[in-house]
């Protein structure tokens, strides 16, 4: 009897040591519902990447229209982050005499070269003259060092 204890005594000791599982074993799905999971959740990836893909192609796409594309100071055309460099200057106010200064197209504000473009690569301050003597200097990016 004693022995029959003792058998009865590591029997449960086996079954309750045995840690319970948090979830259902892979084989008891169907395999077939399982590589359909696989598949659509691969799709989903998938979708995501070139959805991805897309928006940053607009905005570089975006971006490239902005610098190329022209602007102007009273209507803009530049995103937040951009200076209009649009630069004219007066002689004694007199509009028939006026001189193109600046290009007309975005330009990236920026404080140091590094935080310029490889297109336009150095970040120099620049006066933007609306017509009179009286011009705002603006800091953004340009193409050549002067």
């Amino acid at each position: 009897m004693a022995k029959a204890i003792a058998w009865l005594m590591m029997a449960a000791l086996c079954v309750c040591g045995c840690p319970k599982r948090d979830q259902v074993p892979e084989s008891a799905y169907d395999p077939e519902l399982i590589e359909a999971a696989r598949a659509a959740q691969q799709e989903q990836e998938q979708a995501r990447r070139e959805a991805e893909r897309q928006a940053e192609s607009d905005r570089q796409r975006g971006e490239q229209e902005e610098e190329e594309g022209e602007c102007s100071r009273d209507e803009g055309g530049c995103r937040g982050g951009y200076v209009c460099w649009d630069s004219y200057f007066c002689k004694s106010g007199d509009p028939d005499q006026c001189s193109q200064a600046g290009d007309k197209k975005c330009h990236k504000k920026c404080e140091y070269d590094v935080d310029c473009p490889s297109d336009m690569p150095y970040c120099r301050e620049k006066p933007i003259f609306h017509g009179d003597e009286r011009g705002v200097l603006e800091k953004f990016c340009v193409r050549t060092r002067d």
